[in-house]
């Protein structure tokens, strides 16, 4: 499938908060809201190969749910805060070794994605069995729809373990519908609180920020 979804850094938490309380965003109406506490682990081989195809491999374990989300995501594409990727993800045992994990969803890619995972593991290389990097996201969810759309708004405070890290989002995917739904969530957004065009991904930027750590620690 392809994800498509706006992603913005707000400038203050006070924003999330905010948001996290409203009935109503623009013409959208507030029919669901829910809050999860995530671990986010992300996997590759020794080799890297799965950072050097662009590809995000990854195990979502969400507090409370005795399954966890596996995912397989391409490297989006970014343009006015609208970020476009396909991704193929499946419910299985958390404790699933990694390398069976992706054999199950690579025969859900299709494509030019599905291409790029096998440049993943071209040298042969299995995912290794324990992540290269975790993060540890609160997320409060608020279920947005109208007569032309249906949103999903993720409010996100991420933390990554034995780290002195931590960043907000704001995730507006599209459910249904088109992307000038987007477009009317984010003046809803902007017209509550100042906010900015994410650059690049949550796993991006939790590994920048390792090696500008690992840099500075030398």
């Amino acid at each position: 499938m392809t994800e498509v979804e706006l992603k913005l850094t707000p400038h203050s938490a006070g924003l999330l908060d905010r948001l996290a309380q409203v009935s109503r965003l623009g013409s959208f109406e507030v029919v669901g809201r829910r809050r999860e506490q995530q671990r986010n682990s992300f996997f590759d081989t020794r080799s890297r190969g799965f950072r050097g195809a662009r590809v995000g491999f990854r195990r979502r374990v969400v507090e409370g749910e005795p399954m966890a989300v596996w995912t397989l995501k391409a490297d989006s594409e970014l343009f006015g805060g609208i970020a476009t990727r396909a991704e193929v993800e499946l419910r299985l045992d958390a404790d699933m070794p990694p390398a069976l994990a992706l054999q199950a969803l690579r025969q859900r890619a299709s494509g030019a994605f599905a291409e790029q995972v096998a440049d993943a593991v071209a040298d042969g290389a299995l995912p290794l069995a324990e992540p290269f990097l975790d993060l540890l996201t609160d997320r409060r969810i608020l279920d947005l729809r109208s007569d032309a759309a249906q949103l999903e708004l993720a409010l996100d405070r991420v933390t990554m373990p034995g780290h002195d890290y931590a960043e907000l989002e704001i995730e507006v995917e599209l459910k249904r519908g088109d992307e000038q739904a987007l477009d009317e969530a984010r003046r809803a957004i902007d017209a509550m609180g100042a906010a900015h065009e994410s650059v690049g991904s949550k796993l991006s930027r939790a590994l920048d920020y390792v090696e500008r750590s690992a840099r500075s620690s030398r």
